[in-house]
């Protein structure tokens, strides 16, 4: 495949395929390798996966930590960027939340770059709400997996564009 789009699309298609996402089942040592050998992992493994396999084809590819007004109950969500023809777009091998209905928060070569929160010390969360609504005036259509079907998503200030190859 020559088509760096075509290339990723296929990565995240293979994750997707051939990675089980199941709950608990890593924790913040587990590495890509462990990710591809144990076929199990949550969405910060299926993002690190995807990055380290687009690296490996040379696409340069980044950590988006994230949260995800989709998912429910909405949370957070790891997803991860690729370079494509200059423009970074959006992937989420795991297909549990729609690109454009993501808010990042922090973006870096891995989820170690992108924490969520930085904690020290003993700390109990005893209550958190978080909630995303679109802007006066805007609404809020999440794309369907059909309308994200080979196609990368680039979140700018301008909004959501899609790229189909």
């Amino acid at each position: 495949i020559t088509n760096p789009l075509e290339r990723v699309t296929k990565i995240v298609d293979w994750i997707h395929d051939n990675v089980e996402y199941l709950p608990g089942s890593t924790n913040a040592q587990t590495s890509a390798f462990d990710s591809v050998t144990q076929r199990t992992g949550v969405c910060r493994d299926f993002a690190h996966l995807g990055i380290a396999l687009c690296r490996a084809l040379n696409i340069p590819a980044r950590y988006v930590g994230a949260y995800a007004c989709q998912l429910e109950p909405p949370d957070f969500h790891a997803v991860f960027e690729a370079q494509i023809d200059g423009r970074w777009l959006v992937f989420d091998p795991t297909r549990l939340a729609s690109p454009n209905g993501l808010v990042r928060i922090a973006t870096g070569r891995d989820a170690a770059d992108a924490a969520v929160a930085s904690i020290f010390g003993r700390v109990t969360c005893t209550r958190m709400e978080v909630s995303c609504v679109p802007a006066e005036g805007q609404t809020y259509t999440p794309l369907s997996r059909r309308q994200l079907a080979h196609k990368g998503v680039a979140l700018g200030s301008r909004g959501v564009t899609q790229d189909e190859r």
